[in-house]
């Protein structure tokens, strides 16, 4: 596969991927499940590398997931608004989660074609935005919870 398609399927040299339109989508997809590259230098080691990333990627997002069931558990037992604002907080840490998994699974893609160009796209801004949500969420769960512990839960009728 020549440099400039590879450019056209994943993007330009400034590191911003331009699969916006199907036809781009639908050559990622034709070329990567096909993909066999010769074992040189660090070429295996980097897309092994590739793979436990988006492993960690998912177990992250398991966690996320994990979370938002555990923030609806601790909520219950407490008065109806705050349940809800509980099961609000829930969704949201689920919703996450899903975002982290179509995000991982896009890095992967990207970052294979990436390093079959020998150019790596580091992931600067989605850290950045994953860790500001993530912290908003959990700071406000647990605001939530160091309010409602003081109060005795209602009896369960």
């Amino acid at each position: 596969m020549s440099e400039s398609e590879l450019m056209n399927m994943a993007g330009n040299d400034s590191g911003w991927p331009l699969l916006i339109h199907y036809e781009k989508w639908s050559t990622l997809y034709r070329n990567m499940p096909n993909m066999l590259l010769e074992n040189k230098g660090p070429v295996a080691r980097d897309h092994l590398a590739n793979e436990r990333n988006y492993l960690a990627w998912t177990r992250t997002s398991l966690s996320f997931a994990t979370i938002g069931l555990a923030v609806t558990a601790a909520f219950r037992g407490y008065g109806d608004g705050i349940l809800i604002v509980g099961k609000i907080i829930a969704a949201l840490f689920i919703i996450l989660a899903i975002a982290l998994m179509v995000i991982g699974t896009y890095r992967y893609y990207i970052t294979a074609i990436w390093l079959q160009r020998g150019k790596f796209p580091p992931s600067r801004a989605s850290i950045l935005n994953i860790t500001i949500v993530a912290c908003s969420l959990i700071s406000i769960a647990f605001v939530l919870l160091v309010i409602n512990t003081s109060r005795a839960p209602q009896n369960e009728r």
